[in-house]
């Protein structure tokens, strides 16, 4: 996995500037540096570095990104522009990733259209890259979840289609249902009328928080092995916000993903179903610092050995200006083969635009 800077929706949390009627733009800067050590049979130990051998790697990047919105009449048009130093994703193989373009015609209250390229929301509460800085550094679940089932380049949380959204008049009850080109993976097999289709529900429970239920179908998208050609695969996200005891400073956030895929092959290994488990804790100590405890248990197929991780991970986070923050973390993935662990810290500095 290449040494990528955090956490692509950050804005998302900040405020942007109305500099016409109707048309908003906000975004980011950032510096970040990223420590760590490798054991000699990590999954991601370097071909240069000779195998037996701990290989150690010091990184510095960069990043930026524009945000903008416009609303005209029953029309919104959204789009995130995300630049960075080095390529997220071999492809397309470029600094430049349009993270989200789509336009939402309201039809009415409770009833929205969407076109383009959005973040579908079956994956649910991304607490390895959220908004708000849980954290500094992608997880171990990011990094699962970012693979192409096909086993071709690892692949974005995109996807270009349609989607409907729909809400309840007290606004307490939401649910979104979308055909896409992409969920899981695009391989060899994959027809060019294959197009995913999803379904998220979610709700807020008083003095709890916000509660969601995503699936999501995706034809032919995972490799099943040499001669198999690609399957279909499914996928479910249990998640919740718990924000109940925000008053007194904490924050929760607890999810689950199952995906059933159980052909899916890995060289000659079949992996067949995995799982992802999250579970996050952040702690207010004043109005500019806060810490984080997080730990993310990946499956990454249950018919194969020695083929699960365990991280665990602190943060500290700080907001020395309201546009300002500059935060650090310490992390450690315990993978189960022999030799194959992973530690280190990372730091970030981020300036959002006023």
């Amino acid at each position: 996995m290449r040494t990528v800077p955090l956490l692509l929706m950050l804005s998302a949390a900040l405020p942007a500037v109305e500099l016409a009627p109707g048309f908003s733009l906000g975004g980011w800067g950032e510096a970040f540096a990223r420590d760590e050590t490798l054991q000699e049979n990590h999954p991601r130990h370097s071909t240069t570095t000779q195998l037996g051998e701990t290989e150690n790697s010091v990184d510095f990047a960069a990043g930026a990104a524009i945000k903008a919105a416009y609303v005209i009449d029953r029309f919104k048009l959204r789009m995130d522009i995300v630049f960075t130093d080095k390529p997220q994703f071999v492809e397309p193989d470029s600094p430049v990733l349009l993270e989200q373009a789509f336009i939402d015609f309201n039809q009415n209250q409770n009833l929205t259209w969407r076109a383009g390229r959005f973040q579908t929301t079956w994956l649910g509460w991304e607490g390895f890259h959220t908004a708000e800085l849980w954290r500094v550094n992608h997880s171990a679940a990011w990094d699962w979840n970012v693979q192409n089932h096909s086993l071709k380049p690892n692949k974005p949380f995109l996807s270009d289609g349609i989607g409907m959204l729909l809400s309840t008049a007290d606004d307490r009850w939401h649910a979104e249902a979308y055909v896409v080109d992409d969920l899981l993976g695009d391989g060899d097999d994959t027809r060019g009328n294959d197009k995913a289709a999803g379904a998220s529900l979610w709700t807020r429970i008083p003095a709890v928080g916000r509660v969601e239920l995503g699936a999501g179908y995706d034809p032919r998208s995972t490799n099943a092995g040499a001669g198999n050609g690609d399957t279909h695969a499914f996928a479910i996200d249990l998640n919740a916000d718990i924000t109940g005891l925000r008053d007194k400073g904490w924050f929760f956030a607890v999810e689950g993903q199952w995906h059933h895929h159980p052909d899916l092959t890995v060289g000659d290994t079949l992996y067949g179903n995995d799982l992802v488990l999250l579970a996050m804790a952040n702690y207010a100590f004043t109005e500019k610092v806060s810490g984080t405890v997080m730990l993310d248990y990946v499956e990454r197929g249950f018919e194969a050995d020695d083929n699960e991780i365990m991280e665990y991970a602190l943060a500290v986070l700080t907001r020395p200006h309201q546009q300002v923050r500059f935060n650090g973390e310490l992390f450690y993935w315990d993978e189960s083969a022999e030799h194959a662990d992973a530690w280190g810290g990372a730091m970030v500095i981020n300036l959002a635009l006023p």
